[in-house]
């Protein structure tokens, strides 16, 4: 049989293994790409990573909101609450949460990453202002 002090130990060590091996797991995984024909109604809520072809940019009067209209199969809306430089053309992979305003399907950017970087400015753009309970 073991001692207080050794089930203590016992516990602590198998503890702090299944917290590595969660945050290992974490850091590993991927939500997978989707089209974007994910986002709607049926995935509202949900965090998705979806690829498209920006159609249009617009920003916001003080330039904090970027609205990106977005093609593939369908097209979508994607507003991320900062400023995101993407140009018309442009093959992007955002990385978002689902939600519905206005009765339509939009992506709340959190990540968007251009895919061609020879249509424009290379590399990822994170929206810093990201709120998951919004």
């Amino acid at each position: 049989m073991l001692s207080d002090k050794a089930l203590i130990i016992l516990s602590l060590s198998l503890t702090l293994l299944g917290t590595l091996a969660l945050y290992l797991i974490l850091l590993t995984s991927e939500l997978p790409v989707s089209d974007l024909t994910v986002v709607d109604k049926a995935h509202e809520a949900e965090t998705v990573r979806v690829t498209g072809t920006v159609e249009a940019v617009r920003h916001g009067k003080n330039s904090t909101v970027t609205i990106l209209t977005l093609s593939e199969q369908v097209q979508r809306t994607a507003v991320a609450f900062d400023t995101l430089n993407f140009t018309p053309g442009q093959k992007v992979e955002i990385e978002g949460q689902v939600q519905m305003y206005e009765g339509e399907p939009e992506l709340l950017v959190r990540k968007a990453t251009t895919l061609n970087p020879t249509a424009g400015k290379a590399g990822t753009q994170v929206a810093q202002r990201w709120n998951s309970s919004s």
